[in-house]
């Protein structure tokens, strides 16, 4: 039997033996949490380098980048650009204009615009915005805007990214090219008045020749004592005749008119009939009837006359050339309608019973030198189309087949609202 002190040593050694296997699994126990905590700080550190990583290669894409990068606050202020921003504001450092407001270079006249794309795409939405800026020194320049949302972890949006482009070489190219075809316009104008001179000449022949026949009598009945009331009557002849003279000659001089380009509010029966009344001696001289349907109950549309003019004629007279070298001569009719579509568009259509046309190339009948004209410049149809869709409108045509000729289709937008003129 154990003496006390022996069970007491016993028991001493137990627990040690105890506590020594506790700290071995301690000691285990915090070397894998070591572990873990060291591999987990290894990861971690990891990913903050390439984040850095990542963020440094994006610093350096955006500040290589030749476009202008600019964030921006919703109340206008500038937080972040870089050296190509810095550059199109004309910036000699970023302290000129990072925290102050961009609509410091915004052109006045494009400020509220630019608040409203501002507020766009803090709702959420991407926006494109072409505008112009004043640069720190001085400069005017056409620029466009792509701003779009950035958002914070939450998805809320905390401000505007921008990638921005200078356009202004742009803008005066296509200043140039509206020039150009408008000088273009004048001389198809020019030609199409050319060609139609034996037509017109002989219109205008016929109200002379009246004045001159009623001017005789006129001397005759004076020379023979007529009464007054002959007279009179044979003097409100003369009138008319001149007056009708007066208007072919005004709608020509104001066919070939080189004014101001000016849109303003238009009535395409009114247009379509100042067209007619030129072109109609040629019409009448080749044979071909010209029928009009559904004109005068149209709304209105913005335009500038003259063009608009200028491409009814173009494809009326298009229309009478194709019947008049067709040698079947089928009831040589060009018939004009107009209509109000739902899509509220202002429709035009010119049918004509020209020759069977085969299957059309649309693209090709509107390329630049294309005819099938002997002497045809092919210039025509392509500043027609270009015309139609600077009034924000489409030019279309169409084959009749299998019945003869072709359509041509003008639609236009119609005047919503009609302002009050002073």
């Amino acid at each position: 039997m154990l003496q006390p002190i022996e069970y007491g040593l016993l028991s001493l050694v137990a627990m040690l033996v105890a506590i020594s296997a506790y700290s071995a699994r301690m000691y285990a126990s915090l070397r894998r949490a070591r572990f873990g905590l060291q591999t987990e700080t290894f990861n971690r550190l990891a990913a903050e380098e390439r984040l850095a990583d990542r963020e440094q290669r994006l610093c350096q894409i955006i500040a290589t980048e030749p476009e202008c990068v600019k964030i921006q606050s919703l109340d206008g202020v500038i937080l972040e650009m870089n050296p190509a921003g810095l550059s199109l504001v004309d910036a000699d450092n970023a302290d000129d204009i990072v925290g102050t407001s961009v609509y410091r270079v915004v052109a006045t006249e494009y400020h509220e615009a630019y608040e409203a794309m501002t507020k766009r795409v803090f709702n959420g939405e991407s926006v494109k915005l072409e505008f112009k800026i004043l640069s720190l020194k001085g400069s005017l320049r056409w620029l466009e805007t792509h701003a779009a949302p950035l958002r914070d972890q939450d998805g809320a949006v905390t401000a505007l990214l921008g990638i921005t482009r200078d356009i202004s070489e742009l803008k005066r190219y296509e200043d140039e090219m509206r020039l150009h075809y408008r000088e273009l316009s004048v001389a198809s104008r020019l030609n199409s008045m050319g060609q139609m001179a034996t037509a017109l000449a002989h219109e205008l022949n016929q109200p002379l020749a009246a004045i001159a026949n009623y001017s005789r009598g006129c001397l005759y009945r004076l020379e023979n004592g007529s009464k007054s009331a002959e007279l009179k009557r044979a003097m409100e002849h003369v009138c008319s005749q001149a007056e009708r003279a007066g208007d072919i000659i005004a709608s020509i001089r104001r066919f070939l008119s080189k004014g101001n380009v000016t849109f303003r509010q238009l009535d395409i029966g009114t247009v379509l009939s100042d067209a007619i009344r030129i072109v109609a001696p040629e019409a009448q001289a080749h044979g071909v009837k010209l029928c009009t349907r559904g004109v005068g109950s149209i709304p209105p549309i913005m335009g500038e006359a003259i063009q608009v003019e200028q491409v009814i004629l173009n494809i009326v007279r298009n229309a009478i050339e194709a019947m008049a070298t067709d040698e079947n001569g089928r009831g040589r009719t060009v018939t004009i309608s107009s209509e109000y579509s739902q899509s509220g568009l202002v429709r035009v259509s010119f049918n004509d019973c020209g020759p069977i046309a085969p299957a059309i190339d649309t693209e090709k009948m509107f390329e630049a030198f294309f005819t099938t004209k002997p002497k045809g410049m092919g210039m025509g149809l392509p500043i027609s189309k270009s015309i139609i869709e600077a009034h924000g409108g489409q030019l279309l045509v169409k084959t009749n087949a299998p019945n003869p000729g072709l359509t041509f289709v003008i639609e236009l937008p119609a005047r919503k609202r009609v302002e009050n003129a002073d």
